[in-house]
């Protein structure tokens, strides 16, 4: 079979280079991706749920800009102008859905009685001193609205904040091509607006982590791959001393690479940070098989007496190939089940990694028993072994004399020396069975103990360098305004029974309130007159539809407004045709709706709660925000008596003092103080700005009536901002409320998420539940698929090593002996991230794969080798000793190859494969140190039969017989 291959070492060259060629060629269709959404499954209750929020609220895809001046104010004309020209040259951006900021956004007035969503800069503005002091007047009038959200607590920086739209033209969700290229329009927007000025800008969201996500990996992906090709190279030349040597297994396992990396671009299977380990990982363990394949050729090599034929270098080959080709399979398998062990994650990235990585290694194999032996047949005779036999002259001629200076001086030779090292090792250690015992406890303590310490976060941001410009944007962002980071709660009506449906619409109906005129009865502000004159319904003549000025009356007065939930008796509002009341007509759903004064006082009460349980809470704006306002606004006094009237000094007094007491005494601070004086004297509505809920402070009789004033504020405003807080911005079954994040730690987070359910489920009343989403709660979700996924790849992956092990020795005690050492090397590996703070995320928890899938290559080498070791001799520990001076420091010098060729990850962009190139070289370590020291002790201390020979077992039974 050898020979009929390498007579056919033409035909394998070339379609090993054209299969290289085909998939270098599709390498140019790489897809790079690193969002929240991508790593998310798509089928995941999380991720339906953002996009269901997205369907109803507007897109959740955000790109945030920061303008900091280093003078005193940013609002200043001048700034004002530059953000003014930014924000509308931005909103006609491609993908851009809409731009919150300064010059543009939203401020709630009253004006006739009516509300009105009035510009923040004035319906006027000239950027004169009165329009900069009314400015400052808006931004304290709605604190809750606007502070830290468009300007900072200092007004030195103003913030804007982008949407862009979650999906391209063609219905697909907004890859990060095409974020970028909306980030860069808008970059190149923003340079030339503040081209002159000292503005000083930052840019944060998702589609500024795509951008540097994209541009460090192509980085890391320049200077790595070619950087652990290198360290290969040199450790090959240095092992072999040879051209074919040291270029063949690295060509090898380059072109392994391409062709797995081939793969997934032709697939069109989106590439990652974690995808970006696979070319290193290959790289630096693929090259194992072919330096195998090369280290038996060379020995068929040194077999050959005489002159070296074309005959005898074949046999050399298919020698090397003959003594080696088992191992080699064997090595490769035992790797593919480490790697492959990931295939269950339910987190696509983790899944690409495993199936692609193992893929790589298979190829890796097949090239290094098919590749290396056609080139070396087609090497000219006379160049076969002239490097190899002046190497080998040479190095024997190094090796006398160094080992008669080593005897001289009564020393050893450094083969000799690194033996006696690790027996002694793991005499220390496992020597006897209390040794044994002892040093496994105390390993097993301090790897709990650290395990004790590991943390799970998977926080994309935080694969990023702290002193990177794009971390150092966002701790700014993150110390100066409200967060970077976003949580969303969803509170929604679930749908009533029948029993609790009645015909009308949900609560009482609006019908009653719209037909007594929108009456506010006797409040403060008194605005029922001129409410009456604009939305006058009771002197509506029938058939006409001019109540809101609608222009022509249709057929029917019940036409005006009706909702989508109306019954078919027409008085509850709904859009949309009228049923006739003579016709059946099915029921239509009814939910709890949102308008409810009870639910609404408990999301409000629940936003309070959170930002006093939580410091990492940066603001929280909700649907709740906007019916407060609205209703500070209706009720603002007008040329009310308090405010005009003379007081005495007692009653000035008494007022402070109240205002005092309220404000919490001696714990208070003037600006508390004040406060409680503008509520008592209703200054500018403030004591109204509140959820409508004390029947008593209101011209209502029942709280249900208070529902029906909230719906009525909301028919009286039109507002872009307000609609993407609920779903229907007059008769809404869900809001949303928005926080923003000034932390990005997972943990925290789900803190967040867990108060609110709690609160949720102790305060809000019957009918009402609360969700999560947003990027913020994905993450989260993230940390648990993680913990899931690490979980099952680890039990996986050993139960593979048990079962390949068990049948590699025909023993079931083979598997266990075999599978201990890995899996302490698994727990030391999450010891060492425990006490070095190293989170468990989606990229390092392909470590313990790699451990797994490297590490057992220790394993089965060192126990293949005492095998047969034990099989010439019963003294065991001349068995473990010859086990070591035969393989002890080949198991050492592949640990360091590869701990070294993944420690070039230390010079990666990214802070996480840092980590993973440090803990990697730590898992090589502690895999083959366990494997010498573990795997010998156990061995010694219980002589399994599986580890004897035939004769062995036989003249045991002999024994046996002959004692009974």
């Amino acid at each position: 079979m050898i020979k009929k291959m390498l007579k056919c070492s033409w035909l394998i060259i070339f379609l090993s280079l054209a299969i290289t060629a085909f998939f270098g060629w599709q390498l140019r269709k790489i897809s790079i991706e690193n969002t929240v959404r991508m790593y998310m499954p798509q089928s995941s209750e999380s991720y339906q749920r953002m996009l269901k929020a997205e369907e109803d609220y507007g897109s959740m895809m955000v790109l945030g800009i920061s303008m900091e001046t280093s003078g005193e104010t940013i609002l200043t004309p001048e700034y004002l102008k530059i953000v003014q020209d930014v924000t509308e040259q931005i909103a006609n951006v491609d993908y851009v859905e809409s731009i919150d900021s300064i010059t543009n956004m939203d401020f709630i007035v009253g004006e006739d009685g009516s509300l009105k969503a009035s510009s923040m800069l004035g319906e006027d503005y000239s950027g004169t001193p009165e329009d900069m002091a009314a400015i400052k007047q808006r931004l304290v009038d709605w604190q809750e609205m606007y502070n830290r959200v468009i300007i900072t607590d200092d007004g030195r920086t103003t913030q804007l904040m982008i949407t862009l739209q979650p999906k391209d033209e063609n219905g697909d969700m907004l890859n990060s091509k095409r974020q970028m290229a909306a980030l860069h329009d808008i970059q190149k927007i923003c340079e030339t607006a503040l081209e002159g000025s000292d503005l000083e800008v930052r840019y944060f969201g998702d589609p500024v982590l795509s951008d540097n996500g994209y541009t460090f990996m192509v980085s890391d992906l320049l200077i790595l791959i070619p950087f652990v090709a290198l360290v290969v190279l040199l450790s090959l030349y240095f092992s072999f001393h040879t051209w074919s040597g040291t270029l063949l297994p690295l060509i090898t396992v380059l072109m392994a690479t391409v062709w797995s990396v081939g793969i997934m671009c032709m697939l069109n299977v989106t590439f990652t940070i974690i995808g970006s380990v696979i070319p290193v990982c290959l790289v630096a363990c693929g090259s194992a098989y072919g330096i195998h394949v090369l280290t038996h050729y060379y020995i068929g090599l040194d077999k050959i007496e005489g002159e070296i034929t074309k005959e005898n270098h074949a046999g050399a080959i298919e020698y090397g190939l003959k003594d080696v080709w088992i191992a080699v399979v064997l090595a490769g398998v035992t790797t593919v089940a480490g790697f492959i062990s990931n295939i269950t994650s339910p987190i696509m990235p983790l899944k690409s990694f495993s199936v692609f990585a193992a893929a790589g290694v298979v190829f890796s194999l097949i090239l290094s028993m098919t590749f290396i032996p056609a080139m070396l047949y087609i090497t000219p005779i006379s160049k076969v072994g002239k490097h190899w036999r002046n190497k080998n002259r040479i190095s024997a001629k190094l090796k006398m004399k160094l080992e008669k200076q080593l005897k001289r001086q009564g020393g050893k030779t450094s083969a000799e020396a690194t033996t006696n090292t690790l027996y002694m090792v793991y005499h220390f250690f496992s020597g006897t069975k209390p040794r044994l015992i002892v040093s496994t406890a105390i390993l097993l303590l301090v790897a709990i103990i650290g395990f004790k310490m590991l943390i799970v976060d998977t926080a994309l941001v935080n694969y990023f360098p702290k002193d990177s410009k794009f971390r150092q944007d966002i701790t700014y962002v993150d110390e100066n305004l409200a967060g970077s980071n976003t949580l969303y709660l969803i509170v929604s009506g679930e749908e009533k029974e029948a029993e609790e449906a009645p015909a009308e619409s949900a609560g009482e109906s609006v019908a009653d309130s719209v037909a007594s005129e929108f009456d506010f009865g006797t409040a403060e502000n008194n605005v029922a007159d001129s409410v009456a004159s604009d939305f006058d319904f009771g002197t509506a003549e029938p058939g006409t539809a001019d109540d809101f000025g609608f222009g022509e009356a249709s057929n029917a007065a019940t036409d005006d407004f009706v909702f989508a939930d109306a019954s078919n008796t027409g008085a509850d509002f709904g859009f949309g045709d009228m049923a006739d009341s003579s016709e059946a007509a099915e029921a239509p759903k009814q939910y709890y709706m949102l308008t409810n004064p009870e639910i609404l006082k408990a999301v409000d009460g629940m936003q309070e709660y959170l930002l006093a349980r939580h410091d990492g809470i940066g603001k929280m704006v909700s649907f709740t925000t906007f019916i407060k306002r609205m209703n500070q606004v209706m009720n603002a006094p007008v040329n009310d008596d308090k405010l005009s009237s003379i007081i005495t000094v007692q009653q000035g007094l008494e007022m402070l003092h109240k205002a005092y007491t309220l404000a919490g005494g001696d714990k208070s601070n003037v600006a508390d103080i004040v406060a409680e004086l503008e509520k008592q004297l209703n200054f500018n509505g403030i004591d109204y700005y509140e959820i409508p809920y004390d029947v008593a402070k209101y011209p209502v009789s029942t709280r249900s009536e208070l529902g029906d004033l909230v719906t009525q504020y909301l028919y009286l405003l039109s507002s872009q901002q307000i609609q993407r807080f609920a779903n229907n911005m007059t008769m809404p079954t869900a809001i949303r409320t928005q926080v923003q994040l000034r932390t990005h730690s997972t943990a925290d987070t789900a803190a967040i998420i867990a108060d609110a359910q709690a609160y949720a489920e102790k305060h809000f009343p019957k009918g009402y539940k609360i969700d999560a989403t947003g990027n913020g709660e994905m993450e989260y979700t993230m940390t648990k698929m993680v913990v899931d996924s690490q979980t099952t790849s680890i039990l996986l992956s050993l139960a593979m090593v048990f079962i390949i092990i068990s049948l590699s020795f025909k023993s079931p005690w083979a598997g266990i002996i075999g599978a201990i050492p890995l899996g302490l090397t698994i727990l030391l590996n999450f010891m060492v991230m425990g006490y070095a703070g190293i989170a468990l995320d989606l990229c390092t928890s392909i470590i313990a794969s790699v451990a797994i899938g490297v590490g057992i290559d220790y394993t089965i080498h060192f126990m293949e080798t005492y095998r047969t070791q034990r099989a010439l001799t019963d003294d065991l520990e001349e068995v473990t000793k010859n086990t070591f001076k035969t393989s002890g420091r080949g198991i050492l010098t592949n640990a360091i190859a590869v701990g070294l060729g993944f420690c070039v990850l230390l010079f990666s962009r990214f802070i996480i494969l840092r980590y993973i190139g440090a803990l990697v070289a730590v898992v090589m370590f502690t895999s083959s140190t366990l494997a010498m020291t573990v795997i010998p002790g156990l061995l010694n201390a219980f002589d399994p039969k599986f580890m004897w020979s035939k004769e062995q077992k036989e003249a045991y039974k002999k024994q046996l017989q002959e004692e009974n």
